[in-house]
């Protein structure tokens, strides 16, 4: 129709008829579907419900955020982001099952996850296998070839933390756990003073603990009803809330360090505990894994944006080629990676519970 309408208005003075057709035109392509949006995915693993669902409500709710706000200031370079969430309760065998669903869809790109040690050791070996690059938050890993990043500093870094918060110069100290981090405490101890570890028969004046956080609070209680009077240090773990539950009076005094400080000690972040709340019905305030995580959907942004403008669109290959060149300016510090994948110099918070309440007494950076 519009090609005969354009003959006729081939004739002379007959605009009019041209200005219609243009018209018209407009009106057929205003008439058309919009074109759908570029949607990428990016996974998020957390124990959800169980033991550690408190690590999980901090982890959505940052997530769905920071997904919330880029996409409402137009997306990354074209595409919309999309979360694929899965619960892995902090068990290997869920662990490694959501990372194969995640590896099996074709538009996840890369995962955040999966927040306990073990869950997330059951899962790095599948990441690896399909060159998924894998974001990790919350728990220390000893370094692979693995494209694995960490929101957090050197095990190496947090244990030099964790014996410089306590004087040992005359102190006898043990380790509480397993893991990256308590191979790193091991190691610093023995550097300090070779027969700082006592042997399992004797109570230390000091203790490092990496165990989690029922087990830690529920070794300490029995302690000090054997007449322990020593001090105890944690990483993250002690951070939790469960930790002063279920230690109670036994828990006064002990120590605990963390890469993440607690939203509420930095006033920086009112506005942003206020946009946190507001992401769901009851949604509780945010703990100390939130900005951490709100932080690692930022920084994988950044190499989504570069992967897709170098390659015209994002894939994992390319977005683990961007990784390592990503600087992310977070609450806590610009995050920049070493050749290890760990926060290169990354902050750590030294906190004491005082009356159930966790108290931040020093900044390392």
């Amino acid at each position: 129709m519009i090609r005969v309408l354009w003959q006729h208005c081939l004739r002379p003075r007959r605009v009019r008829c041209v200005l219609g057709i243009v018209l018209l035109s407009t009106l057929l392509s205003a008439c058309l579907p919009p074109k759908p949006p570029r949607i990428v995915k990016i996974g998020l693993v957390a124990p959800f419900e169980g033991r550690y669902r408190y690590v999980g409500y901090d982890a959505i709710y940052a997530a769905r955020l920071a997904v919330r706000e880029i996409n409402a200031a137009g997306g990354v370079a074209g595409w919309m982001l999309e979360l694929t969430a899965y619960d892995d309760r902090a068990d290997p065998d869920m662990a490694r099952t959501a990372a194969r669903n995640l590896i099996t869809d074709p538009d996840v790109v890369a995962v955040i996850g999966h927040y306990r040690q073990a869950s997330t050791l059951a899962a790095r070996a599948l990441y690896t296998e399909a060159q998924m690059p894998l974001l990790v938050v919350g728990t220390w890993l000893t370094p692979t070839a693995a494209p694995v990043w960490f929101i957090l500093p050197t095990p190496e870094q947090a244990a030099a933390a964790m014996l410089s918060a306590v004087p040992l110069a005359d102190a006898t100290a043990g380790t509480w756990g397993d893991g990256a981090l308590a191979v790193a405490l091991n190691d610093a101890l023995r550097k300090h003073n070779d027969r700082m570890i006592p042997s399992a028969s004797t109570f230390p004046d000091v203790v490092f603990s990496t165990l989690p956080p029922v087990e830690a609070a529920s070794r300490l209680v029995a302690w000090r009803a054997a007449g322990w009077d020593g001090t105890l240090i944690g990483d993250i773990d002690l951070a939790a809330p469960e930790f002063a539950v279920v230690a109670g009076d036994a828990g006064e005094g002990a120590l605990f360090v963390t890469p993440y400080r607690l939203p509420q000690d930095d006033l920086a972040l009112e506005a942003w505990r206020v946009a946190y709340r507001a992401v769901g019905p009851h949604v509780p305030e945010p703990g100390v894994y939130a900005r951490a995580t709100y932080d690692a959907v930022y920084a994988l942004a950044e190499a989504i944006a570069a992967a897709a403008l170098t390659d015209g669109q994002p894939s994992r290959s390319g977005i683990q080629a961007a990784l390592p060149n990503v600087r992310h300016a977070g609450a806590s510090g610009t995050v920049v990676w070493d050749e290890t994948g760990y926060w290169r110099d990354g902050p750590l918070y030294v906190y004491v519970w005082e009356q159930a309440r966790a108290r931040l007494v020093d900044s390392r950076r």
